[in-house]
């Protein structure tokens, strides 16, 4: 499985697949980039809340398939925000990890050659370091390089690239199409780059 790092609008991407997180408590309690596709495909994300069976237990993933105007050929609902107990942030980064792992197995099934993701932060405001960290390490120990599938992982901004390809980097991931040595400087810019 390669993983692009990309900075930009992930209801942008190029990609068979998009995840969006949920609370799966009950219907009306998604994330915000959930809420801006619904506003973008306001028919698709009712087409999609009414395939997913609430409710969907914190750390799993389901998926839907949406088949009016989005360009996405399936979307992977993600439970991972909660707002009723109190959780650390271990706890959160598992239900990160768990969410995201499910996700990226029912795509492999699927045969999804590619798949598009923000930073899973949430709701609880967990921090990015934190929430891409989760990610990488669940992606390090989920599928093999030669797995069929792209996934691309969405960031705001260029200090959050240069973070997320720093965070690859000591997490042994080594990056495709950058030379080795020191983290990019911010005069050198990189819109992409493949783990």
């Amino acid at each position: 499985m390669s993983i692009q790092l990309l900075q930009g609008d992930v209801l942008g991407a190029a990609t068979d697949g998009l995840i969006l997180t949920i609370d799966g408590a009950r219907r009306g309690l998604e994330g915000n980039i959930a809420r801006a596709f619904a506003r973008r495909w306001p028919d698709d994300f009712t087409e999609i809340e009414d395939q997913i069976r609430y409710p969907v237990p914190l750390g799993r993933a389901v998926v839907t398939r949406p088949d009016l105007d989005c360009p996405f050929k399936a979307v992977y609902v993600a439970s991972t925000l909660h707002h009723l107990e109190v959780l650390t942030d271990v706890q959160k980064a598992g239900i990160i990890a768990s969410a995201l792992g499910e996700a990226v197995q029912l795509a492999l099934r699927h045969r999804m050659r590619s798949l598009a993701s923000a930073v899973m932060t949430g709701g609880w405001r967990l921090p990015f370091d934190a929430a891409l960290g989760a990610m990488l390490d669940c992606l390090r120990s989920l599928a093999p390089p030669e797995a069929p599938l792209r996934l691309a992982i969405y960031v705001l901004d260029e200090g959050e690239l240069r973070s997320a390809i720093a965070m690859a980097t000591s997490r042994a991931m080594p990056l495709q199409g950058l030379p080795p040595g020191p983290e990019p400087r911010a005069s050198e810019p990189r819109a992409s780059s493949k783990v």
